[in-house]
């Protein structure tokens, strides 16, 4: 007779005891996986600064183990000379020019070179745990262009954060170590929103014209953001592998409409 217990949520979605390391788990989207995991009986060892290796050296002395790593960290550099209008020709070359090699360097070691020291140096780690998993945190930046009037250097490591994320899910296999990756579109961080006197979120510029090509219309909660990496992380998402999920409220799904963005009003909703 099938055991029906396997079935109860606390069985298949429960972190309880789990040790998680989350990079960037100081602000925005990785403050708030730090908070989801701390509730639901996981323990965290949250660092950003320190060396992979030294930061893994941290870990095993206090826990010896590791069960889910959330590469969470990740910074976006604007455009120095920025277009007034996106589709005027005379500020393309200004725009694109006035990208230079420390802003490429410095995004790709955060988003993209970050990512991979922290998954290798936590190969000893989670070899340890019964349930080891990966979880990269990209964009749907990542997925399809978008309106390119603040940044370039951050969609294209996020594209690259995807398939880095694939390439170790394939790397990994033998060790059935699980590696899976999130495609968020605008929830309040740093990058896109502000608080004000009383904590209250406060969408920025890009933020607030990024919502409008949402299909909800707003942007996301943390609880949204929480409840699917919670799955990845659990007994319920054991069989899920090289998996890229989008939580962007149907952003993405706008995107692909019209591609680029690029000829789409400031202040246009698409329903």
């Amino acid at each position: 007779m099938t055991d029906l217990n396997r079935f109860k949520l606390d069985n298949l979605f429960s972190v309880a005891g789990q040790n998680v390391l989350i990079t960037g788990g100081g602000s925005g989207i990785g403050r708030t996986l730090t908070t989801a995991f701390a509730v639901n009986g996981a323990r965290g060892d949250v660092s950003t600064r320190a060396g992979a290796e030294a930061v893994m050296k941290q870990v095993d002395e206090k826990v010896g183990c590791l069960d889910t790593v959330i590469n969470c960290a990740g910074i976006s550099i604007l455009f120095k000379t920025p277009a007034n209008q996106v589709s005027d020709p005379d500020s393309v070359y200004p725009t694109l020019s006035s990208v230079e090699d420390e802003d490429w360097i410095k995004t790709h070691q955060v988003n993209v070179n970050g990512p991979y020291y922290v998954s290798v140096a936590a190969i000893p780690l989670l070899r340890k745990s019964p349930n080891p998993n990966v979880i990269m945190i990209s964009s749907v930046a990542g997925l399809v262009p978008q309106r390119g009037n603040n940044t370039f250097t951050y969609g294209v490591s996020k594209a690259g954060t995807i398939h880095l994320s694939s390439m170790l899910a394939g790397r990994l296999h033998p060790l059935k170590i699980r590696v899976n990756c999130i495609c968020p579109g605008i929830f309040p961080s740093e990058m896109t929103a502000s608080r004000d006197e009383n904590g209250n979120i406060i969408l920025g510029e890009m933020g607030t014209k990024a919502v409008k090509r949402c299909k909800m219309g707003r942007p996301g909660l943390p609880e949204e953001i929480a409840a699917p990496i919670l799955l990845l992380a659990s007994k319920g998402g054991m069989y899920m592998n090289d998996t890229c999920i989008n939580i962007d409220g149907g952003r993405w799904l706008v995107m692909k409409g019209i591609y680029d963005g690029y000829r789409l009003p400031d202040d246009s909703y698409i329903d």
